[in-house]
């Protein structure tokens, strides 16, 4: 009656699932960081429009500062002339969005 050879062949049956799930979890972080990554390099650089609250039109924002173009950020934007934080205002008609 040998005893050995019994808990090896255990352990070496619920190895593979543990890698499986490994595996899976390697590739759903590998598409979180794509994803990430998407978001802020290449959807990030496309002009977003806005709905002006005054003149009602879908506009793109400006700078208050320098009515410049902006890279936006949460509620507030970076003027892409003076390189300084501003406030988001519409093209047309000028005031905050």
């Amino acid at each position: 009656m040998p005893v050995g050879p019994g808990p090896v062949a255990l352990q070496a049956e619920g190895g593979l699932p543990c890698v499986t799930v490994g595996i899976l979890i390697g590739v759903l972080v590998l598409v979180l960081a794509f994803l990430m990554a998407y978001q802020r390099y290449i959807a990030g650089k496309k002009p977003v429009q806005h709905l002006c609250d005054y003149c009602g039109h879908m506009v793109s924002v400006v700078s208050d500062c320098h009515h410049a173009p902006v890279r936006e950020r949460f509620l507030h934007g970076i003027c892409l002339e003076c390189k300084k934080e501003c406030r988001l205002v519409c093209a047309k008609c000028k005031r905050p969005v």
